[in-house]
């Protein structure tokens, strides 16, 4: 009996010990591009919803959220696409910084610059240095009212 108890017991071991647990990030649709892996340890992405307005606007919305223990970070920019396929320059085609608390999640709500935007392109990141020295622009802080 005693065998058979360490046997199953060990099965179980090596079988859960070898399965990968590490979420993996899964875009529900081509819109969405996740430029590093390591968002998969801590990122759900929950919903993603997009719509023509009646002004001829795109309007989309996306949900994601912390599995973490701790406050994570993570940086993303919003492409529009014209209906040849340019993407649609303006002032709020920056990539941005934003942190998310444990357990909680994180709401994208944008508004594309022109009527002329037929498609977007969502792009998840991890920030870089480069990123960080963005995020200490003067102005912007000021603008935060930081």
């Amino acid at each position: 009996m005693k065998k058979m108890f360490y046997l199953l017991a060990s099965l179980t071991l090596f079988f859960t010990g070898c399965a990968d647990k590490t979420p993996q990030l899964q875009s529900p649709n081509s819109n969405i591009v996740f430029e590093n892996n390591a968002l998969g340890e801590w990122f759900a992405l929950q919903n993603v919803v997009s719509m023509k307005r009646d002004d001829n606007f795109m309007e989309i919305e996306v949900t994601g959220k912390n599995n973490s223990s701790s406050k994570q970070i993570l940086t993303y920019n919003i492409d529009w696409y014209d209906q040849n396929g340019f993407i649609i320059k303006s002032i709020l085609s920056k990539r941005k910084i934003a942190s998310v608390e444990s357990g909680k999640s994180i709401i994208i709500h944008a508004v594309s610059p022109s009527e002329n935007a037929v498609n977007y392109k969502i792009r998840f990141g991890v920030p870089t240095e480069d990123d960080e020295l963005r995020d200490q622009n003067v102005n912007l802080r000021e603008y935060r009212g930081e």
